[in-house]
């Protein structure tokens, strides 16, 4: 009986590990330093600093109203999207994926505001340069994106 259940659980491990493989593979990286920015199928790389590059100042709050004050030097989403040759009318929302698939939706009028949502460099985990989402205004910073690597926008 200990064998059949041993014999089991390492089908479903392999099972699981066949999957996790498949998976893995079909992600999408942008090379280190760009983001992909897709729209109707199709992909562009950007590099999101080549854009006009501001000061990005303010509060964010987290979930348990805890607030971060940031101060650093970045680009607003809009101008990034622009350099991908997407204007605000042309869409209803980015949706901002990180390397481990989190996603945060912003809406266009968020966006074209300039002042809300903005893309700063930051250090991943690992000591490599990464991009971060910061969006002021929220009063739960789940929207606050680390690592970007994507930027799928929504008609």
């Amino acid at each position: 009986m200990k064998k059949r259940y041993l014999t089991i659980v390492l089908i479903l491990a392999a099972i699981t590990a066949l999957i996790a493989g498949f998976y893995l593979k079909s992600r999408s990286q942008a090379p280190e330093g760009n983001l992909a920015i897709v729209c109707d199928g199709s992909e562009t790389l950007v590099d999101p600093f080549s854009a006009p590059v501001s000061e990005v100042k303010g509060t964010t709050v987290n979930g348990k109203g805890q607030e971060k004050e940031i101060s650093a030097q970045g680009a607003a989403l809009s101008d990034v999207l622009s350099l991908a040759g997407i204007e605000p009318d042309s869409y209803t929302t980015a949706r901002v994926v990180s390397s481990d698939e989190y996603a945060a939706g912003i809406t266009a009028e968020e966006a074209a505001a300039g002042n809300i949502a903005f893309l700063i460099p930051d250090e991943g985990d690992d000591g490599t340069e990464t991009i971060r989402l910061i969006v002021f205004g929220d009063d739960n910073s789940k929207r606050q994106v680390k690592d970007v690597v994507k930027i799928e926008v929504i008609k």
